[in-house]
């Protein structure tokens, strides 16, 4: 049999470990992962040059419906591009505020399909009792995870014609909606950020009644905003039976905080973002990092890199929010969020393995394996198995190259870490077996990418 292509003389990466084999696609899913001498003939031979081909990464945590007002066309065409570039072949986008939660979702879709470089899973925002009511249907629509902004509510508020945010009892009602479905084997899961806006907006208003700023805005958003209201989470999510997914966590205290609550019963995935573990109020600019909550502190990453380590961390993702650098003049009116996309892979390459601060499986597990898992895009997604999607990045984690001033693909035109040397990049990457990047350019096409509805969790 005649394969549509065979990637040979490399090494593939697992979240279980690393072999010394290559891989036949056909028909866009793997065939065969074996020694090269038993790879069937194939139409099209990559040769891997003895790098490393692990799964495309399913960044768990992304925004294209931002910042607001945006055209969501251009976002959705340069953003997943840039996804592409960087070895990212799905990503997990947060649906905007919507009344009825699958038409939004039908809507996206068809502008996505059309325009995307990279397959799509969902999320959904609740706000109100009738968008709980509409947990069990956005279920069955495919859409595994809901999430409650904790922050965003009077003057914060995000979706202000409509409602002025959530209280306590939209979040306790939400946990008892999800835990009672968890019960019935339909696993959906509340994705939580985590932070009390109260606090932050009295302290926000100490450092205005003293005519000052603050010094970066992890002085303004302190972390007690997040502990505080992490610890709420945890408690209620323990009452109701419900699993809880712990978004951007930034904090030194949060991994023990997890730990304590897993040792209690409580089902809790942790997420950090690849900002949270590289950046911090020493090493970037205080305007444009601004995003909620904040960068802290060089204790804080090195407390995550050790809960990536020891398990207590279990997915990290971008967080990526294509904002424009107009945005972001002064600390106070800047708009919060970031770019990440096209500096992921290649940080957690160079600033994790090739550090060794975790190895190369753990990677794969935490940046493709478990997200894809938890959002039931496994086995077809996050996984080198015969039978899975042909999604895949080889890596040459040699390869140096600076960070350019501003991102490649990214509608945001500046980055956080440019000028930085990284040592670690992917070099192609595949969708569904056919590549579309390569050595940092997109090759694909406009309308590649596919959603994908979550389906079997583990």
């Amino acid at each position: 049999m005649t394969v549509d292509t065979v990637i040979n003389n490399c090494r593939v990466v697992r979240h279980d470990g690393i072999m010394d084999a290559g891989l036949a696609i056909s028909q866009g899913k793997i065939v065969a992962v074996a020694n090269d001498s038993e790879l069937p003939p194939a139409r099209n031979i990559i040769n891997g040059k003895g790098n490393f081909v692990i799964p495309g990464i399913v960044d768990a945590h992304f925004h294209l419906q931002y910042p607001p007002g945006v055209d969501p066309i251009a976002n959705i065409r340069a953003e997943t591009q840039a996804c592409a570039a960087a070895g990212c072949t799905t990503l997990i986008h947060l649906l905007a505020p919507a009344d009825n939660i699958t038409e939004e979702a039908n809507d996206f879709i068809a502008l996505y399909e059309k325009n995307a470089y990279v397959d799509l899973a969902l999320s959904a925002r609740i706000y109100t009792r009738e968008h709980i009511h509409q947990i069990s249907r956005i279920y069955d629509y495919g859409i595994r995870s809901v999430k409650l902004l904790l922050p965003y509510k009077g003057s914060e508020a995000v979706w202000k014609n409509r409602v002025g945010g959530i209280d306590d009892g939209i979040i306790y009602q939400t946990f008892k909606e999800v835990g009672r479905l968890a019960k019935q084997g339909r696993r959906v899961f509340v994705r939580v950020h985590c932070e009390n806006v109260e606090i932050f907006l009295q302290t926000k208003n100490d450092f205005l009644d003293n005519n000052t700023k603050p010094s970066s805005w992890n002085e303004a958003r302190p972390r007690i905003c997040e502990e505080e209201s992490m610890q709420k989470c945890l408690y209620l999510a323990s009452k109701t039976d419900c699993p809880i997914y712990v978004v951007h966590m930034t904090i030194k205290e949060g991994p023990e905080m997890i730990a304590k609550a897993r040792a209690s019963g409580v089902d809790v995935t942790a997420e950090t973002c690849v900002q949270y573990l590289t950046q911090n109020v020493d090493n970037v600019d205080p305007v444009l990092s601004k995003v909620n909550p904040p960068i802290r502190e060089p204790e804080d990453n090195e407390a995550l890199w050790e809960a990536l380590r020891n398990g207590n961390v279990n997915v990290v993702a971008t967080d990526h929010a294509p904002v424009l650098k107009s945005m972001k003049q002064d600390i106070w009116s800047a708009t919060v969020g970031m770019p990440g996309a096209e500096t992921f892979l290649p940080l957690m390459l160079s600033e994790g393995v090739n550090k060794g601060r975790i190895s190369l499986e753990r990677l794969v597990d935490v940046c493709c394996y478990r997200p894809a898992c938890l959002f039931g895009l496994a086995p077809k997604k996050g996984l080198l198995n015969v039978g899975s999607d042909a999604d895949l990045a080889i890596i040459d984690l040699s390869k140096e190259d600076t960070v350019p001033e501003n991102p490649v693909y990214s509608n945001s035109d500046f980055s956080t870490v440019s000028g930085k040397t990284i040592k670690g990049w992917p070099i192609l990457t595949m969708l569904r077996g056919e590549t579309i990047a390569a050595n940092g350019k997109t090759t694909g096409r406009k309308g590649g990418g596919r959603y994908v509805p979550g389906t079997s969790i583990e």
